[in-house]
C-alpha cells in the first residue's frame, strides 16, 4: 500500500493548501479518503479524473467532502467530451441526512453506508470502521493488506475505542488539530502530546500528524511534538507519498 497526502488542513485550507484528503493505493487500485476543499486539484497531480476506484468519506463536515461537488462538475463536463467514467462506489455515514440527501439526489452520487465495526472488502484488503468522538457521525478506518496495517483516525478526540483499531499500525494518519498550549474543556481534536500517548500505548510504528488548523503555526505543532520525547512522527506534507 501507499498513501499520498492531498490535503492536511483542518476546518479550512490555509494559503496554497487543501483541507482533508488522502489517496490510498492498494495494488493498482486508487481509493480516495475524504475530499475537502482543494483536494480535487491535488488529486489530479497523481490520478486522472477517471482514475479512482472507490471513495470513502469519514464524515460529512464540509472540510471532508466539499470537493465532491467540484468533482461532479468535472465528471459531467468531461463525459460530454467523450471521456469514459466507471461507476465509482462511495461509502459514507448515514448522517447528517440533509448532506446525504444532497449528494445522492442533487448531485447523483450512489452511496453505500458505513457504521461502527462494519467491514468492507477493498480490492484484496480488509477495511474496518470505528466510530470516533466528534459532533457528527464520524468513522476512522483500519485497512489491513498483505500483513501491513494503515489507519486513518479521521476527526477525533481521545477515545478508548482506539484500542483494537490503532494497535500495531505500520502507519497512522492522525488528527492533530489542537495544541496543549491552547488546552480547554471539551477539546474536539487531538494535541501532539495526545498523539504521542496513542503512538506509545498502541505501538504505532509511524504517525503522520494531520488535520492541522491553519491558524496554528506548524513550528508550534512541531515543537510540541518534539518535546514529547523519542517517537516516529512527521507533520503531514501535501503531495508526499508514504509506502506502507
Amino acid at each position: 500500500m501507499e498513501v499520498t497526502i492531498l490535503g492536511c488542513c483542518g476546518g479550512y485550507p490555509g494559503p496554497g493548501q487543501a483541507a482533508s484528503g488522502y489517496l490510498l493505493t492498494i495494488g493498482d487500485k486508487k481509493v480516495l479518503l475524504d475530499c475537502g476543499s482543494g483536494v480535487f486539484s491535488n488529486l489530479q497531480l497523481h490520478v486522472p479524473i477517471n482514475g479512482l476506484d472507490a471513495i470513502l468519506l469519514s464524515h460529512l463536515h464540509a472540510d471532508h467532502y466539499s470537493d465532491l461537488m467540484v468533482m461532479r462538475y468535472a465528471i459531467d463536463m468531461n463525459a460530454k467530451r467523450g471521456m469514459e467514467f466507471k461507476n465509482v462506489p462511495i461509502f459514507a455515514p448515514k448522517t447528517p441526512e440533509s448532506v446525504i440527501s444532497s449528494l445522492s439526489n442533487d448531485w447523483g452520487y450512489k452511496i453505500g453506508y458505513i457504521g461502527h465495526e462494519s467491514e468492507l472488502p477493498l480490492f484484496g484488503a480488509k477495511a474496518r470502521f470505528f466510530r470516533t468522538q466528534h459532533p457528527v457521525e464520524c468513522y476512522g478506518i483500519r485497512i489491513e493488506y498483505e500483513g501491513k496495517v494503515f489507519v486513518y483516525t479521521a476527526d477525533c478526540s481521545v477515545d478508548t475505542r482506539f484500542a483494537g483499531y490503532l494497535d500495531d499500525a505500520d502507519l497512522c494518519i492522525i488528527d492533530c488539530g489542537e495544541l496543549e498550549a491552547n488546552r480547554r474543556p471539551n477539546m474536539l481534536h487531538l494535541t501532539p502530546k495526545e498523539c504521542y500517548s496513542c503512538a506509545k500505548a498502541l505501538r504505532v510504528k509511524k504517525m503522520i500528524l494531520s488535520h492541522m488548523v491553519p491558524f496554528y503555526d506548524r513550528e508550534d505543532i512541531e515543537l510540541e511534538a518534539r518535546a514529547c520525547g523519542d517517537w516516529n512522527y512527521e507533520l503531514a506534507q501535501v503531495n508526499k507519498t508514504y509506502r506502507i
